[in-house]
């Protein structure tokens, strides 16, 4: 007999579900290049979502038409949402280069384009090379800037480079630094660069001048930081201007108006062309050790020209060429006659009548001691103002030792009679008062020319004085008179050479023919032989005894 089956239970009702396959389509599981198939961004989401209900596997699968495997991967994190980057395999030729040393490089401030050119240019174009990169080290994506737009000759913008290049002096072994200036126009972005010690105020206007020569003309606007050199205060509208570089922009016809603080967008261009040069020149030099500021400089005129010579990305010609044919011809004229222009300083007249500038000092008025003047250098010349008036005007010396520049009229009469007490000014003066006179001095200095210099001090003094009260000719005899007498004793002093000078001077005020014997009056008891010279006086018989007076 056979067996019957007994009949199956009836289906418990399940709650219906909302069906996915018509907003996920089951076609939209694709295989993609990677081995892995594809899912949209809703589905993914809904996948996790359904997960974190704890719904199972094979519900979830049955529901959203896709595969228990891709919802395995997602539960197991094997599988990321579509949203997120994806990270591909690298190229073959990214194993050819060390990517450390290209992050050390890129450290040291060298450009990306540099680098590529040494390590990968043979292995892929710059293009691509900076997308792989970008991509490999996201960190090290540069932030965009903003571009602006200028007329022919209308801007340059001017700044010192942040970091300066060491040398080292053979002569001493020291190490030193060279501030590096730089300027770019506006419109042509044609870029200037030269070296100087420091970046004091007559190497930040001799660096403007060197740029408008280089240029050929002066644009209408110069932009600068807001430094000391360039600027007293900083203002929003209205900054005062160093006086010296106030007077460069007027002798050069240009307009200066500084950057906001803080604000280096507002001269982008040298900025740019700043991180420019420096990258080349200390990618290109980094294995060079510089000796001079001269080295430097040919240094920098080489790698200027090579960038203003390369082909600039957006112009689509090079600087140089965009300058000659747009730009140059919209500059203003340089000045005529070369321009002297000068740096100012504030310094105090010392008592000893100097001022102290660049380690050497100059002269003024003594008048003007302990008050502020005003010190104009210029390439030449040191002149010294007293509020609008010229007190003094010198040769400006390069030798920074210390040195004393004088006029002799800017001393009081005591300083000038000090620093006229030298051998040579006595031997000029004792040459014009008397022959005799010069050759005793001549044997003095001979002798010892220190030890007897204020010796003649006081004799042209004393011979000065005896030709103003008595005339020249008659003076000269009564000198030459008293030199006489002092070798003859062998005798060469001052007061002496004094008392000569007034015995003569009294022998001269006697009458023509008065004798000058003593005659002594007679009848004197006192005296000897005042009775006579034959008979002599008995002093004791004309003085009264005690014993006449007694009685």
């Amino acid at each position: 007999m056979s067996r019957v089956d007994p009949p199956e239970p009836a289906a418990q009702a399940r709650p219906t579900e909302p069906d996915f396959t018509a907003t996920f389509p089951a076609d939209r599981d694709r295989e993609d290049g990677m081995g892995l198939r594809s899912v949209t961004v809703e589905r993914f989401e809904e996948i996790r979502r359904r997960l974190a209900d704890g719904r199972g596997i094979r519900e979830i699968s049955r529901a959203l038409g896709c595969s228990r495997d891709t919802v395995r991967e997602v539960r197991d994190g094997l599988r990321q949402s579509p949203a997120a980057p994806r990270i591909g395999k690298d190229p073959l030729w990214m194993r050819q280069i060390d990517w450390a040393t290209v992050i050390h490089e890129l450290g040291l401030g060298h450009p990306l384009k540099f680098i590529w050119e040494e390590k990968a240019q043979a292995l892929t174009t710059y293009s691509n090379f900076w997308k792989q990169f970008y991509r490999k080290f996201p960190q090290h994506r540069q932030a965009d800037i903003t571009a602006r737009e200028f007329t022919p000759g209308e801007r340059v913008e001017v700044d010192y480079a942040g970091d300066p290049i060491e040398w080292i002096e053979v002569a001493t072994g020291e190490i030193r630094k060279a501030y590096i200036f730089v300027a770019g126009l506006g419109f042509s972005q044609l870029l200037f660069a030269w070296a100087a010690e420091d970046m004091k105020s007559r190497n930040w206007l001799g660096a403007h001048r060197r740029m408008y020569a280089f240029y050929g003309g002066v644009p209408h606007v110069t932009v600068p930081d807001c430094l000391k050199q360039g600027v007293l205060k900083c203002h929003l509208y209205d900054p005062d201007l160093n006086p010296g570089y106030a007077q460069l922009a007027r002798d050069f016809s240009t307009a200066v108006v500084p950057a906001r603080p803080d604000h280096p967008r507002d001269k982008a261009i040298v900025e740019g062309l700043v991180k420019i040069l420096m990258r080349y020149v200390r990618f290109r030099h980094r294995r060079t050790r510089f000796t001079s500021l001269h080295q430097i400089n040919q240094a920098l005129v080489e790698c200027v020209e090579r960038i203003n010579a390369r082909r600039h990305s957006r112009f689509g010609v090079s600087r140089r060429e965009r300058f000659e044919a747009l730009e140059r011809a919209a500059l203003k004229a340089l000045p005529v006659h070369d321009v002297d222009t000068g740096e100012w300083l504030t310094a105090t007249l010392h008592p000893d009548c100097y001022v102290l500038v660049e380690a050497v000092l100059y002269s003024a008025p003594h008048i003007h001691r302990h008050k502020k003047l005003r010190i104009k250098l210029t390439e030449n010349h040191v002149e010294i103002f007293l509020n609008l008036e010229r007190l003094a005007i010198h040769p400006r010396s390069r030798h920074r030792d210390g040195r004393r520049i004088k006029i002799d009229a800017h001393f009081p009469p005591a300083s000038q009679a000090y620093y006229e007490a030298t051998p040579q000014r006595l031997l000029s003066q004792s040459r014009f008062i008397h022959p005799e006179l010069h050759r005793l001095f001549v044997e003095l200095f001979n002798d010892d020319v220190y030890g007897n210099l204020r010796r003649a001090q006081g004799f042209v003094r004393s011979c000065t004085k005896e030709i103003n009260t008595a005339g020249h000719d008659v003076a000269s005899q009564r000198i030459a008179a008293a030199i006489a007498t002092m070798r003859r004793y062998d005798k060469f002093r001052v007061p002496y050479f004094q008392a000569l000078l007034a015995q003569a001077r009294k022998q001269t005020t006697a009458a023509p023919g008065e004798s000058r014997e003593i005659v002594r009056r007679p009848g004197n008891p006192m005296l000897r032989y005042a009775a006579g010279a034959d008979r002599p006086v008995d002093i004791l018989a004309a003085v009264p005894s005690d014993s006449n007076q007694e009685k």
